[in-house]
């Protein structure tokens, strides 16, 4: 009841409304920013070691390592 009230008298104002949404903002960018660097990192760690297996199927069969 008392939370209606405050709702009553403190109407919303443009500078709120700016809070709010970049409140949202962040709230939806923290996952979004989180999941993608940990996606990032292990793509680059499967790549990472696709390769080493590959240079080393190389280096086994007597080819030497490739370059790049």
């Amino acid at each position: 009841m008392i939370s209606a009230l405050f709702a009553l008298q403190h109407a919303d104002t443009p500078q709120l409304d700016l809070v709010y949404f970049w409140a949202a903002v962040l709230l939806a960018a923290t996952p979004v920013v989180i999941l993608g660097t940990i996606g990032a990192l292990v793509v680059r760690g499967v790549v990472h070691a696709r390769r080493a297996a590959r240079e080393a199927a190389l280096g086994a069969a007597g080819h030497g390592p490739t370059p790049g």
